[in-house]
């Protein structure tokens, strides 16, 4: 296979969702911490799903076409970094596609190196022993040796065993991994969408189908008003050996439907009809001789939608909020935690966090019903920021990322928010406030791994504070007390408490009552955050 063409093209990507579909769990299993949120390889195929479905229904015949669609699904779909980094990913491999029609062993190529290209510099401090090594080391090996190939095919293949490697030797670039015995995660996720890939290009038939071509039909509310259905025109080229009597065709047009155009000129007679039974319209051209031009458009299902369309815009401009100067999107999972955003000052709560990392699309939507001059985005979980900042490069609004790592980091922004001062100040104000509290949170391991020396069993409860497990253990209070009695220092005040759903109310108050007996010269405050995951978000400061 000298060049992959469009077909193939198509048959690679269906097999590329359709692999890490199949795969998505185990890649959720490499990542380091052993917590319930291990989401890469979730944040993956939803992406590469996105991704999908938008490339399969470009209709052109052409790689570079396809490519692009491929690309923007990838974009809007993309959700944690993994995701995000996998579109920059995608969307270098289409741009370095140009305009290719066909893929031949040169333009897949170019196309690889313009991935890895596009991938680092959307990260602002690319990090080895990740995706970016993988992408890096197939690049840098097809730069140099895709003139010995006269298949690009045989080339991605060579390119799969390149990526294996340097998947091999993630650990020993990034220490964490090697502690934890596993490969990145992120890299793992690549090399199964690139062993689908070239699965479809060797011709395995792969069942999947995006979302955009399995769509069922919802019921549609058809105005019956409209009497004649379907809005049908064709052109008939007529046959040299017959002679057309247009009064009676028109007459024979009109026993179907009405709004009859029906003009000749030479051997071309060009119909317009409204009628309920198109293939009838057009049987009685094709006595006449053969057709072009032929469509039929259903009226009751272009009314239905225009009355739907309208009823959005107006469901859309009621939930349009008073114009503000400053508006606020907050990335939220719990209801708790949601009404507390909203108390502060949020206009928009976009549901996700840990294991639900919201899209791309998901903030843009956020962004656009959010009617303010200036909008600031707290993400409140690392794995989002680099979505909120692809969102915020997509929109003509002016939208400020503030980088809110977690929910308590949250909070602390909006409090100090101060309407009063410039954009700069606020900016400057809320970005700075983040370091001024310790975020901290309850969960449990779902495997067995060691993590900065600590040897942690499945099923343990472990305390993270600022992204480092610094208790664990079998009892769930103690490991939250441990936790506290290890970080708390005389500069510390309050310490906050944000039950998770898990946590009833008789509990939550048992346990901060323990507190303030442990902790007396300091204010435990306590209250519902609802949160999935986490048996308590926690705050000091």
């Amino acid at each position: 296979m000298s060049i992959i063409n469009a077909n193939s093209f198509r048959n690679a990507i269906k097999n590329a969702v359709e692999s890490l579909d199949a795969n998505k769990e185990y890649v959720n299993s490499l990542n380091v911490f052993p917590v319930p949120d291990g989401d890469t390889g979730i944040n993956m195929f939803l992406t590469i799903k996105s991704a999908g479905s938008h490339a399969l229904v470009e209709k052109e015949d052409d790689c570079s076409k396809i490519a692009k669609s491929w690309s923007k699904g990838a974009l809007m779909g993309a959700r944690g970094n993994s995701g995000v980094i996998l579109s920059q990913i995608i969307r270098g491999f289409s741009l370095g596609l140009d305009d290719a029609k066909d893929i031949d062993t040169k333009t897949l190529a170019l196309a690889l190196q313009s991935a890895r290209d596009i991938a680092y510099k959307a990260v602002m401090k690319p990090t080895e022993g990740t995706i970016l090594t993988v992408i890096r080391e197939i690049a840098e090996f097809v730069e140099q040796n895709y003139r010995n190939y006269d298949s690009p095919v045989d080339l991605l293949e060579a390119c799969i065993e390149v990526g294996d490697i340097a998947l091999d030797k993630t650990p020993e670039l990034l220490p964490v991994l090697k502690e934890a015995g596993v490969i990145d995660a992120g890299g793992k996720g690549l090399m199964f969408i690139l062993r689908g890939m070239l699965d479809g290009f060797l011709g395995r038939v792969s069942n999947y189908q995006s979302e955009a071509i399995q769509a069922e039909f919802t019921e549609v509310d058809f105005d019956e008003s409209i009497k004649y259905g379907y809005c049908t025109e064709f052109i008939v080229h007529v046959s040299c050996d017959i002679e057309v009597d247009l009064e009676r065709f028109k007459a024979r047009l009109a026993d179907l439907g009405d709004s009859i155009v029906c003009v000749q000129t030479d051997d071309i007679i060009k119909v317009h009809v409204h009628t309920n039974h198109p293939g009838l319209a057009f049987e009685l051209g094709l006595e006449h001789g053969y057709l072009t031009g032929i469509k039929a458009d259903n009226m009751r299902l272009q009314n239905a939608e225009v009355r739907a369309k309208h009823d959005q815009e107006i469901e859309e401009k009621a939930e349009v909020d008073e114009h503000k100067e400053h508006g606020f999107i907050s990335v939220v999972a719990g209801e708790g935690l949601s009404d507390l955003f909203k108390d502060l000052g949020a206009s928009k709560i976009v549901l996700g966090g840990q294991t639900m990392n919201p899209s791309v699309e998901d903030l843009l939507s956020a962004i656009d019903k959010t009617n303010a001059d200036n909008i600031f985005i707290l993400p409140n979980n690392s794995n989002i920021i680099l979505t909120a900042e692809n969102a915020a490069d997509l929109t003509d609004k002016n939208v400020i990322v503030i980088p809110t790592r977690t929910i308590p980091q949250g909070i602390q922004a909006m409090i100090n928010f101060d309407e009063n001062s410039d954009l700069n100040t606020i900016t400057e104000t809320m970005t700075n406030s983040l370091g001024s509290v310790i975020s901290g949170s309850i969960t449990y391991a779902v495997r067995d791994t060691v993590v900065d020396g600590k040897e942690i069993k499945t099923g343990d409860f472990m305390a993270i504070i600022d992204g480092k497990i610094v208790a664990n253990g079998v009892d769930r209070y103690s490991v939250l007390e441990e936790a506290l009695k290890n970080t708390v220092d005389s500069d510390c005040s309050i310490i906050t408490l944000y039950a998770g759903e898990e946590i009833s109310d008789d509990i939550m108050e048992e346990d901060a009552d323990r507190l303030e007996e442990e902790f007396s010269d300091l204010d435990i405050e306590y209250l519902r955050g609802d949160q999935p995951v986490y048996y308590y978000l926690f705050s000091i400061e």
